[in-house]
């Protein structure tokens, strides 16, 4: 497994509300346009995640710290 492309991946989804909107039509089609390589397994873990929970974290956030 690729920590690092999880870690950013958990990230964008956070800080950047185009990326995580995609993720949320085409999680694969998303990471592979962003060059987020991911393992099939890392894939299957992420599609188990309520990606819509994290955006409950990024309405938390203060807007300096969010991808424009």
């Amino acid at each position: 497994m690729s920590q690092a492309a999880v870690e950013s991946f958990l990230g964008r989804i956070i800080t950047d509300a185009n990326f995580s909107l995609q993720a949320m039509r085409s999680l694969e089609s998303t990471c592979r346009n962003e060059g987020l390589t991911l393992s099939a397994e890392e894939l299957v873990y992420l599609k188990m995640i309520d990606l819509t929970q994290f955006r409950l974290m990024a309405d938390a956030l203060n807007d300096s710290i969010k991808r424009g």
